[in-house]
């Protein structure tokens, strides 16, 4: 315990001297749209040298020693007043930095979270199932007396469904009719998977999420599949992979035959894939209706 005291007593009093220091703080890496990973960091307040320049560096280790770094080229070099660089790559390895300060010759300290990233970062995959719905799909329109596929849920929970209504009694009778009646012909689905799960990845969060699909939901062990995926969901990992994760639990509690758990997954990544979702909720209601 005094041991741990006197670590945490010297790292206080040796932050308010690292102030002064030309070093960077608070490095961050984040990745953005399409090939960009930005980088931000904070200046130190009035150094006892002035920064001419700035050196970016990139590795796919961690950078914890200037010896590191020392014999290769950085990336960038920037002024001494920039706060922030667009990085641009052209693969989804996990990626860290390191930015070194130059005076009147580079300032060989490496801390990290301060000066060089701790965690890596790398590019979110772009999906084409992403993308939003196409308009026409938007705006199906019906003409008189063609009812939908798919009644809208739940109507008569809407707020004032009870009040006068300007909606004509034939439209309610004929709503009404289709909404009750029973749905033998609802549509049975099969698995979905999205492209980049149907070969290989090199590694990452994206092959822990190929494993599980392999062993279990590719083999129909949905109920083995909804619990492997239920836990990497929970873990630190990539967005796109928790979105894809989150839809094939859906699928997963829909072939276990728990509707009303399916549509919950599905909304929860209902904005990433409009489309897929939408599919899917449906016939999870339908499914929902007949059993009631």
């Amino acid at each position: 315990m005094k041991k741990f005291l006197s670590i945490l007593a010297l790292l206080i009093i040796s932050l308010p001297l690292f102030a002064t220091k030309p070093v960077i703080l608070d490095i961050q890496a984040r990745a953005s749209k399409g090939t960009k990973i930005n980088l931000f960091w904070v200046l130190p307040e009035n150094p006892d040298q002035e920064i001419t320049k700035l050196l970016i560096y990139r590795s796919t280790t961690p950078i914890t020693r200037y010896s590191q770094i020392k014999n290769l080229t950085p990336i960038a070099e920037l002024s001494g007043t920039e706060t922030g660089y667009t990085d641009s790559v052209k693969d989804y390895k996990d990626y860290f930095y390191a930015v070194i300060t130059v005076t009147d010759k580079p300032y060989e300290i490496i801390l990290a979270s301060m000066n060089s990233t701790v965690n890596g970062v790398h590019l979110k995959l772009q999906t084409k199932q992403s993308q939003a719905p196409k308009k026409q799909e938007e705006e199906k329109l019906y003409t008189n007396g063609t009812k939908r596929e798919t009644p809208l849920p739940y109507l008569d929970m809407i707020e004032g469904m009870n009040e006068d209504s300007s909606i004509s009694e034939a439209t309610v009778q004929s709503t009404t009719e289709f909404s009750t009646s029973k749905k033998s012909d609802s549509e049975i689905l099969t698995p979905y998977f999205f492209e980049e799960d149907l070969v290989s990845p090199d590694g990452g969060d994206d092959y822990i999420l190929f494993d599980i699909l392999k062993n279990t939901f590719v083999q129909r062990k949905y109920s083995e599949a909804d619990a492997q995926l239920k836990k990497l969901v929970k873990r630190n990992i990539s967005e796109s992979v928790q979105n894809r994760a989150y839809f094939y639990i859906g699928e997963s509690e829909y072939f276990l035959g728990n509707y009303e758990e399916a549509v919950k997954a599905f909304i929860q990544v209902s904005h990433e894939y409009p489309l897929q979702t939408y599919r899917w909720i449906n016939a999870c209601m339908d499914k929902i209706e007949i059993t009631e």
